[in-house]
């Protein structure tokens, strides 16, 4: 079956006119002919009958036009389904934790010269480790060491608990400080139906410390916004987020937590030339 032959069948079948056909579908009279012929030959059935100078579909085009119109069909569906899949393949799809993505992530695409389209997920740890498997995501950045044997992983920079204090606040100068530091200042967590809330309480725990806080928030750009009007301060995984607002981040000494973030993605896939590019960049950023 010849989907172009299908095409002049079916224009042939409207205009009614070998010339005027040929001319709209911007072929030859005799490539017109030939193209119907051949789809008689291979029916074995006339499909067009002459009236004068023109033609009029057979008794048996008439039962194939149907047939035709839904193979047309079908073949312009797939047709648009696969430009729709072409766009999207070029499209690179990055799934990034929170910390980097408001800072680290668009600055690796800046320096590594990224002129890709790209869309940046924004989601913890499980669900980037999920996505990155089943496809949804190209390119994974994330805070834990993912343990599958179909990802590859590799650390770009260390990650670190810090104090998170507004310009101005008598903590501000000082280079590192412990929890018992900062236990008396009011304090501001991630409400408990964030996976940080956890994170905040087990390092306060380890340096056998109770904390109260005096507000909470599920996000961190609420949590940065309260500190930068003078609520309290924060004890925060470190994110790049808090350098785009009038906040100081200190280094907390004691602290037992230590991780890592790391790029990822499937270790086997159909790549696009910058999307590789890419990813080496960063990969190399961590060596």
């Amino acid at each position: 079956m010849n989907i172009e032959y299908l095409k002049y069948f079916a224009e042939l079948a409207k205009i009614q006119h070998y010339g005027k056909a040929a001319k709209a579908l911007n072929i030859s009279q005799p490539g017109l002919s030939h193209a119907i012929k051949t789809l008689e030959e291979e029916y074995g059935v006339p499909l067009f009958q002459k009236e004068g100078r023109n033609v009029s579909l057979s008794h048996y085009g008439k039962e194939l036009m149907t047939d035709v119109e839904d193979i047309l069909d079908i073949y312009l569906r797939m047709e648009e389904r696969a430009a729709g899949m072409r766009a999207e393949e070029k499209t690179v799809r990055i799934g990034t934790v929170y910390p980097l993505a408001a800072g680290m992530v668009p600055r690796m695409l800046r320096e590594s010269g990224a002129t890709f389209p790209f869309v940046i997920y924004n989601h913890l740890t499980p669900e980037i480790s999920e996505g990155l498997l089943d496809g949804k995501y190209d390119i994974g950045f994330c805070s834990d060491l993912l343990k599958s044997e179909d990802l590859e992983y590799y650390p770009i920079r260390d990650s670190y608990i810090a104090v998170v204090v507004p310009k101005g606040h008598p903590l501000e100068k000082r280079n590192a400080i412990s929890l018992k530091d900062v236990a008396d200042y009011p304090q501001i967590m991630f409400s408990k139906t964030s996976g940080f809330r956890k994170l905040q309480e087990q390092v306060f725990a380890a340096e056998g410390i109770t904390i109260q806080p005096v507000c909470s928030a599920e996000e961190i750009e609420v949590i940065t916004g309260l500190i930068g009007n003078g609520f309290g301060i924060s004890v925060l995984p470190y994110m790049d987020i808090v350098h785009l607002h009038n906040l100081v981040a200190i280094p907390v000494q004691t602290s037992i937590w230590k991780s890592k973030f790391y790029i990822a993605r499937r270790k086997y896939g159909i790549r696009s030339e910058q999307e590789e590019s890419f990813f080496q960049y960063c990969k190399s950023i961590g060596e």
